[in-house]
């Protein structure tokens, strides 16, 4: 079944005669007539009784207002296209948790507004863990970029990438070897942070280095200043762990990085509460889901069954 079918059967219905609905619709009465065959074919059942006139059967009378609830949905969604690929104005707002803000947010925000230019976006820092959906609650932000699981079932969630983390260290650092890094050589320097302590990718590489049997990281400065962590480590504080393209702008300041011989298990989500979106935030949900990795999309979302307050 699809559209063409149902909006043959209900001029049909309203124009009383297979022939005259395929006069109103200027194509020929056999394809009106084929039409109504096949969708009996996918319903198994009659939808009119032939005869001197054509009147509906008691499935046909059943199927006139899902047929038409249907054909609405259609124009809807295609009206909602039209006013995103028509998006001159607006606002987005858009909430990220520390750590996703150059990676993968700047390229969606890039992306967007190359093709939504009239939009103003507004990139507004959150805070990890529960505590960062309350931008979404309070309506301060649309949308949320953030690697946390919701913690209310009113939200609905688009995984946009797994991010790529790389070692950075001072210049000055003697002796890395020319390849991924393992847990073991990155204990041996001091780090510069500037994650929560309880963040979800801290306490993950505490667990991996007790699993090793390793010391905890040693942390020698720890900021909530994110803008100072590479001049930190530039200046020789410590090693920092940077996504892939902070990573290779430290580089360019004269940082030493390097890649990982592990993998930290961080998903990037973006999150939305459901119901409508402004055609901005439609748009930018649109053009994440495009382009998420093979896999991910809303299949990636995740809901704690816990109480919306």
């Amino acid at each position: 079944m699809d559209r063409r079918h149902f909006t043959y059967f209900l001029a049909v219905v309203e124009s009383g005669s297979i022939s005259e609905a395929a006069r109103q619709m200027h194509i020929s009465q056999p394809a009106v007539s084929q039409s109504i065959k096949e969708l009996e074919r996918d319903l198994r059942t009659q939808l009119f009784r032939r005869g001197p006139r054509l009147t509906l059967t008691p499935a046909g009378r059943a199927l006139v207002g899902p047929a038409r609830r249907t054909l609405r949905s259609f124009e809807a969604a295609h009206a909602a296209v039209e006013e995103v690929d028509h998006l001159a104005t607006g606002r987005l707002d858009l909430a990220v948790v520390q750590g996703f803000a150059v990676d993968p947010v700047v390229p969606l925000v890039t992306r967007f507004q190359s093709r939504h230019p009239g939009v103003q976006v507004g990139v507004h820092e959150t805070v990890s863990g529960s505590d960062g959906f309350e931008a979404l609650r309070r309506a301060e932000a649309e949308l949320l970029v953030s690697d946390y699981p919701a913690p209310y079932p009113k939200h609905e969630a688009v995984q946009i990438g797994v991010q790529e983390l790389w070692a950075v260290f001072p210049p000055q650092t003697d002796g890395l070897p020319d390849r991924p890094l393992r847990v073991a050589e990155l204990m041996e320097h001091g780090f510069v942070l500037g994650l929560p302590r309880h963040s979800e990718l801290r306490v993950w590489f505490a667990a991996v280095a007790a699993a090793e049997r390793l010391p905890p990281p040693t942390v020698v400065v720890e900021t909530a200043h994110r803008d100072a962590i590479v001049p930190l480590v530039l200046a020789g504080a410590g090693l920092t762990l940077l996504p892939a393209p902070a990573a290779r702008a430290a580089k360019r300041l004269g940082a030493q990085i390097r890649p990982l011989a592990f993998t930290f298990p961080r998903p990037c989500f973006l999150y939305h509460r459901r119901g409508p979106l402004s055609p901005a935030a439609l748009a930018f949900v649109s053009m994440a889901v495009a382009a998420a990795p093979p896999g991910a999309g809303r299949s990636g979302a995740r809901e704690a069954m816990q109480e919306d307050g």
